[in-house]
């Protein structure tokens, strides 16, 4: 069986929540007990998708919280209910956590110490995950069968317990009795030793993430020093969709839900995220005509029956610069935390990166299946320009050094710009809205300059912080920790507010999921007051400064 094929069968298998032999022999694969495995590989492949899955679908909460995406709702706590998390809750518990446990079992009994430093990279990195949007979780005991109330443990230990995971994951990858190696890697090709340095810089990126939100000056620098972390694109940690369209179907997603035989698009675009990017300097960003298709380019003709909000005004709370319903240059989203309007209608929906669909020309049109890369798109989980802004925010708030925050953040917008460029390359080239390195020679001037005349640490802060929000696109979770973790970007930064004067908290943790309430008497639900209170490492428990 080729490798190709191998890739798209688990990974058909796992969107589409069937029990392929291939992956288990166990017919009750999310109940509890020992998963039999004839081949760990097959395994470790399972508990990677899972983990890709798990990533998006924190991405996509935590992106509608900070607004990269739009909420629906009249207030947070209407837009974000318990049962809506479930699958965030089912994917690190019922499938990953449970998966690692049957892994570590075969590899050391084995010797497949790639096998088990792989899977403790990517179980460090959901246990991580799970502190920064929740907290406080269960879990010591959370997958003992014999423990059907497992307690919540303190954030800051589950925290450290992950950091020393990740420390024993490279002592595995290296691990000179290792007696295998994995048959498929979904996240790393290339060479054995290749694919263990990628491992290796991701498990040091993750440490270097988790040691940034809890400020610690000294691990930091200490990574930085040592540069083994994700500092080239070669070392993205991505996973990597396919253009398969036939069984099994490996597109992204968000192609498979907007790219539909000339049908209108079904995912509307964030107003406030296209806003931002569209009038926070003089001239365009040049990533939108990637990041985004407009499929109508709309002007003052519109028909108001079709444009329901066409013809409406601004809520009173709203600044006179606020983005409100169309946008400059044919820019059409849905605003915050507001009731959906754009339903058949042609909107600006996702572009070429990071999903694999059209790249924008500035034409408009209906976008059919099979359009663009058709659905060869990636989901950014840790890339390179991402590390290089958390280096230029380290440079700045902890060390204090200002040209070396700046050297930082410039080689982080040249990586997200390369990122982009590269990726929709093949439909941009000779394109009037294509990257070029005289757009990336103005931008980074623009930028930079700013940084310059900012007058104190908080305003370059800023500065950072908003750079590394737009270099985001496509990864809401790290969007909501540095939001939390910095402050940045806030209404400021015309940030657009909800319709409703008064949307109630503003979640700095999540509440906890219905099925992990529901069936564990240890846990009472989150109240309006406590998601106020971010993880342990938030600088600003109880803070509104986002309630708006």
């Amino acid at each position: 069986m080729g490798t190709n094929n191998l890739k798209y069968i688990l990974l058909f298998c796992f969107l589409f929540n069937l029990q392929c032999d291939l992956i288990s022999t166990n017919e009750n694969h999310n109940e509890l007990g020992v998963i039999e495995l004839p081949d760990p590989s097959f395994l470790l492949n399972s508990i990677q998708l899972e983990v890709k899955t798990l990533f998006s679908n924190t991405s996509k909460v935590s992106g509608e919280l900070s607004r990269m995406n739009f909420m629906i709702g009249d207030t947070y706590s209407e837009a974000i209910s318990p049962s809506s998390l479930n699958r965030i809750y089912g994917d690190a518990y019922n499938d990953i956590f449970k998966d690692f446990e049957n892994l570590e079992k075969i590899s050391i009994e084995k010797g497949l110490y790639v096998h088990l430093g792989i899977a403790k990279i990517l179980k460090a990195y959901t246990m991580i995950l799970l502190v920064d949007i929740f907290g406080d979780i269960p879990y010591e005991n959370a997958i003992d069968p014999t423990n059907f109330n497992p307690a919540l443990d303190d954030d800051e230990i589950i925290y450290q317990k992950a950091l020393d995971l990740l420390n024993q994951a490279a002592n595995d990858l290296h691990n000179e009795n290792n007696k295998g190696f994995p048959e498929l890697d979904l996240f790393y090709a290339g060479t054995q030793q290749n694919i263990i340095d990628s491992w290796i810089r991701t498990a040091n990126t993750i440490k270097l993430k988790a040691h940034l939100n809890m400020r610690n000056k000294n691990e930091v620098n200490a990574l930085i020093q040592e540069e083994k972390l994700i500092t080239e694109n070669i070392y993205d940690f991505q996973f990597q969709y396919s253009s398969n369209s036939d069984f099994p179907n490996s597109r992204h997603p968000m192609y498979e839900f907007n790219y539909r035989d000339n049908e209108p698009a079904f995912t509307s675009m964030s107003n406030s995220y296209l806003y931002m990017m569209l009038s926070d300097k003089d001239s365009v960003d040049p990533r939108m005509n990637y990041y985004f298709f407009r499929e109508a380019l709309l002007d003052s003709s519109l028909d108001v029956n079709e444009w329901p909000c066409r013809d409406y005004s601004a809520p009173s709370h709203f600044d006179e610069d606020d983005p409100f319903c169309i946008l400059p240059d044919g820019y059409f989203g849905e605003n915050h935390l507001s009731v959906p309007v754009l339903h058949h209608l042609p909107i600006t929906t996702y572009g070429v990166y990071p999903i694999g669909g059209s790249f924008d020309e500035g034409e408009g049109g209906r976008l059919d299946n099979g359009d663009g890369l058709n659905g060869e798109g990636i989901e950014p989980i840790l890339l390179s320009s991402f590390t290089h802004f958390m280096i230029a925010e380290a440079e700045l708030s902890l060390n204090n050094d200002i040209s070396a925050a700046r050297a930082a953040l410039e080689l982080a917008i040249h990586h997200s710009f390369a990122k982009v460029q590269s990726f929709g390359e093949i439909l941009a080239e000779g394109s009037d809205f294509e990257i070029t390195a005289s757009k990336l020679s103005e931008y980074k001037n623009v930028v930079l300059s700013r940084f310059d005349n900012a007058n104190s640490i908080d305003d370059k802060m800023r500065v950072i912080a908003k750079e590394y929000y737009f270099a985001l696109f496509g990864n809401g979770y790290e969007a909501y920790n540095l939001m939390r973790r910095t402050g940045y970007p806030d209404r400021m930064d015309n940030l657009q507010p909800a319709l409703s004067p008064d949307p109630g908290n503003w979640f700095r943790s999540l509440i906890y999921p219905h099925n992990m309430v529901h069936r564990n008497e240890s846990i009472d639900q989150k109240t309006d007051q406590d998601v106020l209170n971010g993880p342990f490492w938030d600088p600003n428990p109880g803070s509104t400064k986002f309630n708006f």
